[in-house]
């Protein structure tokens, strides 16, 4: 089977718009398996060569598309800032929830997207840069979105404290796969989220 990055290296006139169509595509794999491998695994437990695997092209590809195995975690922080929107938008505790049911993120390996903004991020300050600012985006679109309280400080705490709630359920459940919030339409568990959150963000009601 001919390798689907195949016209990107071939000699002669080829058509250019089959070219860029290939290299999009060679991309674009890589991106989808990096996006798994990174979430599920880690930045330290990934290596080029696994990503490169599951892609089904050569690991030079890598260097070629993105420079380097920093710069291709970059590239799928980049690619996955609108994963986290819904955290910040309608019902808080239905978005937690829908992110828990099995199925709900295959593109991340059936684990939910904030483990890779919680996972090792390498030593890259650039990529460490990005990562630390989609977090803080995230917390911004809470403050504004759910948090209404006056201060733009306070809101910023509590809209953080909302995100930890989260990341704390999504951690556990990950590391105690049908043991920790195993049942993501379990009453009990959606009857202490809704407590909890309103608990943070106080007598204000969530923005609908």
């Amino acid at each position: 089977m001919g390798s689907p990055e195949a016209s990107d290296t071939s000699s002669g006139a080829a058509d250019p718009v089959p070219r860029r169509r290939d290299a999009d595509a060679t991309r674009a794999q890589l991106l989808r398996a990096a996006k798994r491998r990174f979430t599920v695994f880690g930045f330290d437990r990934t290596t080029t060569r696994d990503i490169a695997a599951d892609a089904g092209v050569n690991v030079s590809l890598i260097a070629r598309y993105f420079g380097s195995k920093d710069g291709l975690y970059a590239a799928v922080l980049e690619e996955s800032v609108g994963s986290f929107a819904p955290l910040a938008a309608g019902d808080l505790v239905e978005s937690l929830l829908g992110g828990l049911r099995d199925g709900a993120w295959p593109e991340y390996g059936d684990v939910h997207p904030l483990l890779l903004l919680l996972r090792d991020a390498g030593e890259d300050e650039r990529t460490a840069e990005l990562r630390r600012r989609t977090l803080s985006s995230v917390i911004e679109h809470l403050a504004d979105a759910v948090v209404r309280v006056e201060g733009s400080a306070e809101a910023r705490v509590r809209a953080a404290t909302v995100l930890a709630l989260f990341s704390g359920v999504v951690t556990l459940r990950a590391a105690l796969p049908g043991q920790a919030f195993g049942v993501a339409d379990d009453a009990q568990l959606r009857t202490v989220l809704e407590q909890a959150i309103a608990g943070i963000v106080g007598s204000q009601e969530p923005a609908t």
